[in-house]
């Protein structure tokens, strides 16, 4: 009889503590404003692992969608996250260096050696992962890290068929944009004409003559109209002259109402996203390319041993760049760099 009471005494014990449970769980619905960069048409396999993750909040999370930079800016997204303008949004961390050195050191960077969209992808988020100087950067903006999508390899992109760049002594007499002060300086030095303008104002660069070509990725080039005045290319490899990662970002603040069971919603997907996005993005990049050729203009794929003119030649600049990050103050930029060589070596 004893015993019978003690485990009725337990049994009431037990339904307490399930029903304080209960009452305590996370059943508030958090309604996220998600910003993107691109078009609708070009961001499906980022709204398809968010898609996913609301049906498996059980009605939880419900996200808005906003395309295109209609919520937020290039400029201010950061400050647009922390200020719950937006909740997640694609933040190009290359147009923040001040905020990013670390980041943009292992990818921004010309002629790093980086392996493919994908590889480059899971590469930068382990560097994310296991850096600290490098996780502390989106803390400190107020930034959760959630994931990244690969961006295609900058190229060399000309408006004559001619064109056929293989050295970096071709650069000489070419007037090329370029967003990376690196590449505008290497452009410089190889007595080019780098010049600087906003990508609304490619296509009108591109057709009145202003300039010879752009250094970006190609499927930027597409979507701002400039396909049609593009004669050739100079393509280094998987990676490009540099890449420039989207990282997927929540605001900080956000990330941490989330109870833990709906934060794990979000990391089974990182990956989903980083590499369905990301092969999107290579396979248009490559459509993108061929079609150049298809109409009758010329592509040039740089060899192994082509590229490395190329890096070679940065040698001097890439050295005086990383001095110039620790003199300001990043003094890990050295340690990063060679982590990421050891890894690229391996």
């Amino acid at each position: 009889m004893k015993m019978k009471r003690i485990l009725a005494l337990v049994m009431i014990v037990c339904l307490i503590l399930a029903a304080t449970a209960c009452q305590g769980a996370d059943t508030k619905v958090h309604e996220l404003k998600v910003s993107f960069a691109a078009p609708e048409f070009s961001t499906t396999e980022i709204t398809a692992a968010l898609d996913r993750i609301q049906e498996a909040s059980k009605g939880r999370i419900k996200f808005v969608y906003y395309y295109a930079w209609t919520i937020t800016s290039v400029p201010t997204v950061v400050d647009d996250l922390n200020s719950g303008v937006c909740d997640i949004a694609a933040v190009p961390i290359n147009e923040h260096l001040n905020l990013f050195p670390y980041s943009n050191l292992i990818t921004y960077t010309p002629f790093l050696g980086l392996p493919g969209m994908l590889e480059t992808a899971d590469l930068f988020t382990e560097m994310h992962n296991e850096q600290e100087a490098i996780s502390k950067e989106y803390t400190n903006a107020g930034l959760h890290y959630w994931t990244n999508y690969p961006m295609p390899g900058y190229n060399i992109y000309t408006t004559n068929k001619k064109n056929e760049i293989r050295t970096p002594e071709d650069l000489k007499g070419l007037k090329l944009i370029s967003s990376s002060a690196l590449m505008q300086a290497y452009i410089t030095d190889h007595q080019g004409a780098a010049v600087t303008a906003p990508v609304t104002e490619y296509a009108t660069s591109l057709n009145t003559n202003v300039v010879d070509g752009i250094i970006n990725h190609i499927n930027v080039l597409a979507a701002f109209g400039c396909m049609d005045f593009i004669q050739a290319a100079t393509v280094f490899g998987d990676s490009g002259t540099a890449t420039a990662p989207m990282v997927m970002a929540i605001s900080e603040k956000v990330w941490s109402q989330l109870s833990p069971d709906l934060q794990k919603l979000f990391n089974d997907e990182a990956k989903n996203l980083s590499h369905g996005q990301g092969g999107w993005d290579r396979d248009a990049n490559e459509r993108n390319i061929n079609l150049i050729e298809e109409k009758g203009g010329t592509v040039t794929r740089l060899t192994e041993a082509e590229i490395k003119v190329w890096a070679d030649a940065f040698a001097v600049q890439r050295e005086a760049y990383i001095d110039q990050l620790i003199a300001d103050g990043h003094t890990e930029a050295r340690k990063v760099y060679d982590v990421l060589q050891a890894k690229l070596a391996g």
